[in-house]
């Protein structure tokens, strides 16, 4: 499968960290190939309409424009953000998942999300275990679930024409390329599904956005704790420093306290 990952001309460590995380993870027939992403002076220079900021159009539109480069031969093929991050399971269980689901009318298939409904987000930390003990990956109804992140996402080629047409149709762009996806698969627009346990997850780039505005670092950093959390490989040390952050930051805010009881509800003595 073909992975088209989409990276800044100045973002080198990105580059350089997620094709050596492919490298070690990769499998025959699996191919990485880079995507100079359009940045805010290229939405700016061309006057994209639209209500976003300039970096938000560069995002939107180079999701767009690698989508349109590939060709219409029914293949599939995959679409990262440069903080992506593999595991060594993680090629061939979407082999196995594509071989198995070859005739599901889907659009898209992402290997990784973040759910922004907190009973979702319980649901999926409660059950996590479970399927793991049972070695299951199954798929998530993105139609039901409201979420952010388009880190890593397969594209069904059959699909492909359908997808630019939903795209076009979203310039002006008045809406981030994961939200108005996202609206897509709740409206009926487009089908989708993510894996869960996710598949594949966030590297260590991933708390230093490019496209939000830096007073959403901490939330930032909570979605990439919880998306590594309830990654298929997961381990505590790859995200322990971070939820060690949040939990100093939340300590004695009102915030926090909400959290604390919020988990308490679930938790059984």
């Amino acid at each position: 499968m073909e992975c088209h990952y989409i990276n800044l001309d100045n973002a080198v460590e990105r580059r350089s960290t997620l094709e050596a995380n492919f490298a070690r993870c990769r499998r025959e027939g699996w191919e990485l190939k880079r995507f100079a992403a359009l940045d805010e002076a290229t939405a700016e220079k061309n006057a994209i309409p639209g209500k976003r900021s300039w970096r938000e159009k560069g995002c939107f539109l180079s999701h767009q424009r690698v989508i349109e480069r590939q060709p219409d031969d029914g293949r599939s093929f995959m679409v990262l953000e440069d903080d992506a991050q593999f595991g060594l399971t993680s090629m061939e269980v979407i082999e196995g998942v594509l071989a198995e689901n070859g005739s599901a009318q889907w659009d898209l298939l992402f290997t990784d999300i973040n759910p922004l409904q907190m009973d979702i987000m319980m649901m999926l930390a409660l059950n996590r275990s479970q399927l793991m003990e049972k070695r299951m990956v199954i798929p998530l109804d993105l139609s039901r679930i409201s979420f952010v992140g388009t880190t890593a996402y397969v594209v069904n080629g059959a699909s492909r024409g359908k997808l630019l047409a939903y795209l076009e149709a979203g310039i002006p762009v008045d809406t981030e390329y994961d939200i108005y996806l996202n609206q897509g698969m709740v409206n009926g627009e487009l089908k989708a599904a993510a894996l869960f346990p996710f598949v594949t997850t966030l590297s260590k780039h991933s708390t230093k956005t490019q496209i939000q505005s830096p007073n959403t670092s901490t939330a930032n950093r909570a979605r990439a704790v919880f998306r590594r959390m309830m990654w298929l490989e997961s381990s505590e040390e790859s995200y322990k420093a971070d939820l060690a952050t949040i939990e100093s930051h939340l300590q004695g805010t009102l915030h926090g306290r909400v959290a604390t009881l919020a988990g308490a509800q679930y938790f059984e003595d």
